[in-house]
């Protein structure tokens, strides 16, 4: 099973593929840096339930 992340600005959809290739961890979409998460920004409204990432977790691993 696929996972997807989605983009917390602009809701763009990438494989955990695509967000492992990012370009300094921005949207390929919008070039937002706000993170991605694995649930859409309007299934959920509240941040307690998501996972965000960003480039620092990539680099720290």
């Amino acid at each position: 099973m696929e996972t997807y992340f989605y983009c917390q600005s602009c809701d763009q959809k990438i494989t955990i593929d695509q967000l492992a290739l990012l370009n300094e961890g921005k949207c390929p979409s919008c070039s937002s840096m706000e993170g991605f998460s694995t649930v859409p920004k309007d299934e959920n409204d509240s941040f307690e339930q998501v996972t965000v990432l960003n480039d620092t977790d990539f680099l720290d691993q």
